[in-house]
């Protein structure tokens, strides 16, 4: 072997070896966060919810848009709560740290309802979180996709 690739594999070791684990499902962090979306999302709280997000998050509800800015995404979630979504679930199927950045990807579930009628719903979220100077986890980038659950 020559010595190019020993120091090759010597630093795809060290990078393997030094990586954070994968997120186990329950990891206080990615849970306290989930909970806390949820928590907003379901009592309706367009505000509440913004918090959770950067200034600068970008958003794509799946539909080929992107939503940048606080502002319009709490914007965004009030035409949801306005439309009946409510109900909304979380369940992590992978997550991963790295320094200050999460990255998760989860199954969802949410219930809009219509004159009386309730259209469950559920997708895929990909989520990048960012942890902030003061501390806090915040969304700095999200998307999902959403079909009506059979």
């Amino acid at each position: 072997m020559n010595k190019i690739s020993r120091q090759w594999s010597a630093c795809v070791l060290f990078v393997l070896v030094a990586s954070p684990p994968v997120f186990a499902q329950g990891d206080k962090v990615v849970d306290d966060a989930n909970t806390t979306w949820n928590a907003a999302f379901n009592k309706g709280d367009a505000r509440a919810l913004g918090a959770l997000y950067d200034e600068k998050v970008v958003l794509s509800p799946g539909n080929g848009t992107t939503i940048q800015g606080r502002p319009d995404v709490e914007k965004f979630y009030k035409g949801l709560f306005e439309a009946g979504f409510r109900d909304h679930t979380i369940d992590v199927v992978s997550a991963k740290r790295v320094g200050n950045l999460i990255y998760q990807t989860a199954n969802w579930t949410a219930v809009a309802e219509k004159d009386g009628k309730k259209t469950p719903y559920k997708g895929v979220v990909l989520k990048v979180l960012t942890k902030g100077t003061d501390g806090k986890w915040r969304t700095t980038a999200q998307t999902w996709n959403a079909a009506p659950s059979q």
